[in-house]
């Protein structure tokens, strides 16, 4: 590595936090030393990224595999004491280093489950400052200044996670300052518990932060309490991307710290301390990086702002991997090559071939192949072609799967094209084929050969991959609505013209289903016109395509139907759609199917619905609790009693947090 290179790599590692540095220090050092003192909190505060529609949530409640819950719509509300300190020392007396600065941050951390996906959860957070202290060798910055950095520090941003808890991305506001990004990156790289299914007594995780990528190790103490250490960095950020540890770098690290966990395996508490001491043979100088963090769980709520808020602000954030340089995405593919981890399509392949054998791990493999296959073709397109011929060569379904999953998420031209090969090889075995013609229909950006690949399908006379197809056409309807509404409206009119000239009940209800598929608002007159069929399978996908439709039109319906149409089928349906929305707006419906279906089943399914949120949504276990008494089949009570006695941890109400 060039010294240039490496006089680089050691300025960036403990001036992550301090991107900002030269605007804040110039605008903000008062014309006299005062002394040192806790900044109060300006008066007038950020808006806040909560609505008051957040309601407190009952207490955590244990998974049923016992993994982490990612439970969209819930907000984890915590107390914080934080402090950060950059220093830097001369190693000759001649040279010129940068001032010491020191933060000190107290008040509450609100962490909210945005969206959870197979492979990734998106979170909401917000600071809410009580005091802030900034000094700058030793000086307090100016007032004016501290509030502007107190309303800075208090916007809502957002950070995706895989499913082990590691935080991957970060999403700040395009002009949000690099030294508030670099704060807010800090706490959320010293909060992170990263685990891949169960927590064992002993396990080895490589985690990235702000300075690059480690290797981390926990230990249980109690059933509960946990030890994290980090090791060592393998890799440290550089503007160029992460890059292997050089021997012109000096990195000394002692960090640890201390987690209590929720039955959720979310923390009820978090005591993390860091030093980094950053030498080069190359450098004039070297610098010391300190942080302490202080969590302790105040409260759970269920808050409804959390969903699709993320997607609301996408627009105007940006995005760029933890450990990139300060924060800002310098390249857009260094994501890719962040997850693909230096590995080939060959590797990848052997990988796929040689799946662990034990459920948990191989789904855990799986997955890890189909996020660094996405990557792979997000970097190498042509490598996409490769996949037909590897399929072909004989793969198991289960491990094909990743492959094909990983065209539909790259959704460039060649994994498109690869996908319509294997859509259309009729010697590949029947479950392959399937899988291919889901994976188009999910594409993110279905091309027109995608989606004549799909409409030549549903001409196939296989009837489980033609409907597969028509289903496909309504989710590449969806994909296409952002950047080309034309065609997006072109296939919705072809599904409704499909509807409408359908000659069974059967082709109608396949219809109706792929059309909610497209989510369109322009269908919900055809969706209504359908909801008035005699025929209890039109009225049943007619109800489940409403699951898509945004609005309190669609809320009215679902209810209506599940109070009042004769079918059970079409009930049960409508508890089916309820799933997939905001249930707050359901509940009084949901409550009065529980008293009044006649039908176990339909019971049965409001019971599983509501028992599946009592977590975040303190009325449902009230109707929970309600059932367990009064229910007229036993067997019914017993499933609501088991709800209800679920074992649970209350949350603690601790204190505000102090250094």
């Amino acid at each position: 590595m060039s010294g240039k290179r490496s006089r680089t790599m050691l300025l960036l590692i403990p001036l992550v936090l301090l991107g900002g540095l030269g605007a804040w220090w110039g605008l903000s050092r008062p014309e006299q030393p005062a002394p040192p003192q806790e900044a109060v909190r300006p008066s007038q505060p950020a808006p806040a990224a909560q609505t008051p529609a957040a309601t407190p949530a009952p207490p955590a409640q244990k998974t049923a595999d016992g993994t982490r819950a990612w439970v969209p719509g819930t907000l984890y509300r915590y107390s914080l004491s934080a402090d950060q300190k950059i220093a830097f020392r001369k190693k000759r007396a001649d040279a010129q280093t940068m001032p010491e600065m020191k933060f000190n941050l107290q008040g509450e951390w609100n962490v909210g489950v945005v969206s959870a996906t197979e492979t990734r959860v998106d979170a909401r957070v917000q600071l809410k400052l009580s005091t802030l202290s900034v000094l700058v060798e030793g000086n307090p910055v100016a007032p004016d200044a501290r509030e502007a950095m107190t309303r800075a520090m208090e916007l809502p941003f957002f950070f995706s996670m895989d499913k082990t808890g590691m935080v991957v991305l970060t999403h700040f506001e395009n002009d949000a300052d690099s030294l508030v990004r670099g704060i807010h990156r800090a706490l959320v790289a010293g909060s992170q518990f990263v685990v891949a299914g169960v927590p064992q007594d002993t396990w080895k995780t490589e985690e990235l932060d702000t300075t690059g990528r480690y290797v981390a190790e926990y230990v249980r103490q109690t059933p509960e309490r946990f030890e994290k250490n980090k090791k060592s960095y393998t890799h440290l950020i550089t503007p160029q991307g992460l890059e292997p540890m050089s021997g012109k770098i000096s990195l000394k690290v002692r960090a640890g710290a201390t987690f209590e966990l929720e039955k959720d395996l979310w923390a009820r508490s978090v005591d993390a301390t860091e030093q980094l001491d950053v030498d080069s043979a190359d450098e004039l100088m070297a610098a010391t990086y300190e942080n302490t963090l202080r969590l302790r769980l105040q409260q759970r709520m269920y808050d409804p702002s959390l969903f699709n808020s993320f997607k609301a602000r996408q627009g105007a954030l940006s995005s760029a991997p933890m450990a990139s340089f300060g924060g800002v995405q310098q390249d857009p593919l260094d994501q890719y090559r962040q997850v693909l981890g230096g590995k080939n399509f060959d590797t990848l392949v052997k990988d796929l071939r040689t799946l662990p054998k034990d459920p948990l791990e191989r789904d855990d493999a799986r997955a890890r192949a189909l996020e660094q296959m996405r990557a792979l073709f997000m970097l190498q397109p042509g490598e996409a072609l490769k996949v037909p011929e590897i399929i072909r060569s004989g793969m198991e379904p289960d491990a094909a799967s990743p492959m094909l999953g990983a065209l539909s998420a790259a959704s460039n031209k060649e994994s498109i094209q690869a996908l319509s090969t294997v859509m259309g090889d009729g010697s590949l075995p029947h479950d392959i084929r399937m899988d291919s013609v889901a994976a188009m229909g999910m594409a993110g950006e279905p091309n027109r050969q995608g989606v004549d690949a799909l409409r030549e399908m549903t001409r196939n006379p296989d009837p489980m991959l033609r409907d597969t197809a028509v289903l496909g056409l309504g989710n590449a309807a969806y994909q296409m609505g952002d950047d080309n509404a034309r065609d997006a409206e072109s296939l919705v009119f072809e599904l409704n013209n499909s509807y409408r000239t359908a000659s069974t009940p059967e082709q109608q209800a396949l219809a109706l289903r792929a059309l909610g598929n497209t989510r369109s608002p322009t269908m919900m007159s055809t969706l209504q016109e359908a909801l008035g069929s005699p025929d209890p399978r039109i009225r049943t996908a007619a109800i489940e395509a409403l699951r898509n439709v945004p609005g309190t039109d669609a809320d009215q319906l679902l209810s209506q139907y599940l109070l009042a149409d004769p079918a059970s089928e079409v009930r049960r349906a409508a508890v089916f759609s309820a799933s997939y929305r905001p249930l707050p707006p359901l509940l009084p419906a949901l409550g009065q199917a529980l008293r009044k279906d006649a039908v176990d089943g339909v019971r049965a399914d409001v019971i599983r619905l509501l028992g599946a949120v009592r977590g975040v949504l303190p009325e449902a276990m009230a109707l929970i609790a309600w059932s367990s008494q009064n229910d007229p089949n036993a067997d019914i009570r017993q499933m609501a009693l088991m709800y209800v006695n679920t074992p649970a941890t209350p949350v603690p109400q601790a204190g505000p947090a102090t250094p």
